[in-house]
């Protein structure tokens, strides 16, 4: 008896695979086989476990199907987006590599430059520095970044040099000076020395190193004494400070 069922069973898991459009039209699933009558069916013993088991891997294949054939339909769906996003990672590269090259073509006429203004004698040491200190902080990454290193290093060594001859030729103006005033006050300088040392002193600054003059007018205050020594008799003579403007101008021996 159950033979006689196994040609129908296997029609209907054909049909049960059927789309649903074309299930919906048999008219031998809505009669004969109704969820009733394969109850039905089932409880009398008709469906064997391994029939059973048949048509539920049948029906879970035809889902999966449907299932990849709707992935694939919305991969094909997104593909375009896909390829626009790759299109956009593309161009981004090529603008990233163009800017790439550009700042390397900036990076080779810039150290151009500054070795330009390294060897042009009207650019200051100052100027130079600030122009090698700007390459190195700005390109670190340079092939030509060592080069640029030494010149920085070159450049700053001349600058303290320089500062360094300039406090050096300060101190020993002062020590001139110094000794200058030290010989001053002994009287024991030429009339060279004299004007170097009063040059550009104010009256009253006068007044406070050498004293009130004993003669003269007020602008040329003559001072007695022996002051200072004749180049051609050798003896001593006074001073004449002359003033314009309420400073000296020039010292002169006081006639003799």
């Amino acid at each position: 008896m159950k033979q006689v069922f196994i040609p129908t069973l296997v029609i209907l898991a054909g049909i049960l695979t059927m789309p649903q459009d074309v299930r919906a039209d048999t008219s031998l699933v809505t009669t004969q086989f109704s969820p009733e009558h394969l109850d039905l069916l089932d409880k009398r013993g008709y469906f064997t476990p391994a029939f059973k088991q048949a048509v539920h891997d049948l029906v879970n294949a035809k889902k999966d199907v449907v299932n990849a054939n709707a992935a694939q339909k919305k991969l094909e769906n997104e593909l375009p987006g896909v390829e626009k996003q790759v299109r956009d990672a593309e161009d981004q590269m090529n603008a990233l590599s163009k800017q790439f090259d550009e700042l390397n073509h900036i990076d080779e006429s810039e150290f151009v430059e500054l070795q330009k203004k390294i060897g042009d004698s009207s650019v200051t040491l100052e100027q130079q520095r600030v122009l090698a200190q700007a390459y190195v902080w700005g390109y670190p990454t340079s092939p030509h970044e060592a080069e640029a290193q030494k010149y920085l290093a070159d450049v700053q060594k001349k600058i303290a040099d320089a500062a360094q001859a300039v406090a050096d030729a300060k101190a020993a103006k002062i020590a001139a000076h110094a000794g200058l005033v030290q010989r001053a006050i002994t009287k024991d300088l030429n009339i060279s020395e004299w004007r170097d040392l009063l040059l550009t002193m104010s009256k009253e600054e006068i007044l406070k190193f050498i004293g009130e003059p004993q003669g003269g007018d007020s602008d040329n205050w003559a001072y007695a004494g022996g002051w200072t020594e004749n180049a051609i008799s050798h003896q001593k003579v006074g001073l004449v400070v002359t003033f314009r403007g309420g400073r000296v101008i020039n010292v002169t021996e006081a006639p003799h």
